[in-house]
């Protein structure tokens, strides 16, 4: 009787190799859906992650539904008298023109929203082909990717903000890309040295023993054990997105009046403290409480995947 197990000259079964690296694969794939159930989990069980999904999705609802809920068109001149205190009509009061600012509020977190998840979107496709190919490769390519980093993170994120918009204009599409760039080094380092602390894992060398390509292996092993570290960033760059955002519209560099952005409205409100403190500080509270919210989240994010708690 002819067998069909194939070994070595030194009498290795690579039969019995192959099934078990391809057991290890599978293995590792099942424990990583199950680390992502066990990590949404503990975010709902969290005070603060439960805290920080339930505000942010009130805010993103408020924001999507702003034509429905907002009881007043957010450019209408004259909806009341200016200056008008908050009442039963106008939740937060009028501006100098008699918009309603609780409309204006509600439209402005769609400016807010559409760039933190725009730019955390684009820093995020940007840097972590970045960060992959400078951990997988290693070498001058590791070096260059490494550098451009730094150069990077030289400057201020507002002055690289400023210039850039300054250049460029200040258009909606071109804070999305500056508030993107100014993010890139995180992610991108983030992901290098996820990816470096992957590479001697045995999942590793079962894939190439497999025959993987080095593409293969960093795309479709090695990110995906990578991604929680990466979520947890995203979070963080969204809320420094709404936070630069707010800069550079108050600066005059972002979005621009009439446009009912919350860096705009506190640049119009700072005119009139001593006698509409309304005008700033809701759109002030409006900010504080997105940015909490995400960085409650990115906290929740971190205790889930903290060794500790494993």
């Amino acid at each position: 009787m002819i067998s069909n197990v194939s070994t070595d000259p030194d009498g290795r079964d690579w039969s019995l190799q192959t099934d078990r690296d391809q057991s290890l694969l599978t293995a590792q794939g099942s424990q990583r859906h199950g680390m992502l159930r066990t990590i949404v989990r503990r975010i709902v069980r969290s005070p603060g992650g439960a805290f920080g999904l339930l505000v942010l999705a009130i805010l993103i609802v408020s924001a999507i539904l702003a034509s429905l809920l907002a009881p007043f068109d957010p450019y209408r001149i004259g909806a009341g008298f200016p200056f008008e205190a908050p009442t039963s009509t106008h939740l937060f009061g009028t501006d100098d023109l008699g918009r309603d600012v609780f409309s204006r509020v509600l439209y402005g977190g769609r400016i807010s929203l559409t760039i933190a998840i725009a730019s955390a979107m684009a820093a995020f496709a940007a840097a972590v082909p970045l960060g992959l190919l400078a951990g997988y490769r290693g070498g001058w390519v590791d070096s260059a990717i490494s550098r451009l980093f730094d150069t990077i993170f030289a400057f201020p994120s507002i002055l690289i903000g400023i210039g850039f918009v300054a250049v460029f204009g200040a258009e909606l599409r071109n804070v999305v890309i500056a508030v993107a760039i100014i993010n890139i080094p995180a992610l991108g380092r983030l992901t290098r040295v996820s990816i470096l602390s992957q590479l001697n894992q045995e999942y590793v060398d079962a894939a190439r023993s497999m025959g993987a390509t080095n593409r293969r292996i960093a795309v479709r092993h090695i990110l995906p054990n990578a991604l929680p570290s990466l979520i947890v960033q995203t979070a963080i760059v969204m809320s420094e997105a709404v936070l630069l955002e707010a800069a550079f519209s108050f600066l005059g560099l972002g979005s621009r009046p009439p446009t009912p952005s919350w860096g705009v409205m506190l640049n119009e409100g700072r005119a009139f403290l001593a006698q509409a403190w309304w005008l700033g500080l809701f759109p002030g509270i409006a900010i504080t409480v997105m940015v909490l919210a995400l960085n409650m989240l990115s906290e929740a994010l971190r205790a889930a995947l903290s060794p500790r708690n494993r």
